[in-house]
């Protein structure tokens, strides 16, 4: 692990000065939302699957990822559609294998927003009537929800915002 986060450090380091600012931190622990980060995210993606370390992630690397048969002959549904989108959508030039930029678009989708995404969930999870809108005593009942997120800063909007 030591090798890894040195290689991502020195990626999220754009000075290379070797000392972290605030939003360098913040690209190395989530480098996912930078875009200057995003290969690194594909690089680490690929040594985790790739278990023959062919540089290619193949179907079985790609449902072993997920699913451990554990000698269980009957996969469940889901692993099937697993293996459905693997065929038809991952596996883009149909080759059998993802390589890099396969890897890229299944795993940092160029048409998926993160932020967007975060705040429907937070309000899905806190919306007890259901209305579309979030009270106070809604977002106060699922602290804990809004403190752990991204989108509220892990709670530090909370703070420095007085209508919350």
């Amino acid at each position: 692990m030591m090798v890894r986060d040195e290689r991502r450090f020195k990626m999220a380091d754009k000075d290379g000065d070797l000392i972290a600012t605030k939003e360098e931190f913040t690209a190395f622990l989530h480098p996912e939302e930078y875009e200057y980060m995003k290969d690194i995210v594909v690089q680490e993606t690929m040594e985790d699957i790739d278990k023959n370390a062919d540089g290619f992630i193949d179907l079985e690397e790609y449902i072993g990822d997920m699913y451990s048969h554990d000698g269980n002959a009957d996969e469940p549904e889901w692993v099937k559609t697993e293996r459905e989108q693997f065929v038809e959508f991952r596996d883009k030039n149909r080759d059998g294998k993802m390589d890099k930029e396969e890897t890229k678009d299944w795993i940092l989708p160029s048409d998926y927003d993160h932020a967007e995404a975060e705040a429907r969930h937070l309000v899905y999870e806190s919306d007890q009537n259901k209305d579309g809108k979030l009270t106070k005593e809604e977002i106060v009942d699922k602290y804990d929800l809004f403190v752990g997120s991204q989108a509220t800063d892990f709670g530090e909007a909370l703070v420095r915002h007085d209508e919350f």
